[in-house]
């Protein structure tokens, strides 16, 4: 084999042009956008619900919503017995005044 049957690597491969690698962006993967804690700890509710009542996505994410307006009915009645209580707290407590009739 002598110095003429030998090829090059630029002959072989062809001319390698340094500034195609610098217009070809890198791949990358995709990224995925943060969650918010409200809506992992909301993923983590109905899959709590889910293994519990051995039920499906769609029915946990039923009694969810269920026990919710349990909750919300329960609040808004005590905030209504608090108010009424609140009115009758007046005539139930008397000053040290009238009760001594000083």
């Amino acid at each position: 084999m002598n110095n003429e049957t030998k090829m090059s690597a630029e002959d072989f491969f062809g001319e390698l042009e340094p500034d195609n690698r610098e217009k070809v962006p890198a791949r990358k993967g995709r990224t995925r956008g943060k969650k918010s804690m409200k809506g992992l700890f909301a993923e983590v509710k109905v899959k709590m619900v889910m293994r519990i009542y051995g039920v499906t996505k769609a029915r946990a994410l039923e009694i969810i919503a269920g026990r919710a307006d349990e909750k919300r009915e329960l609040k808004s009645a005590n905030d209504e017995s608090t108010t009424a209580g609140k009115g009758n707290q007046d005539s139930i407590f008397m000053s040290a005044e009238e009760l001594f009739g000083a």
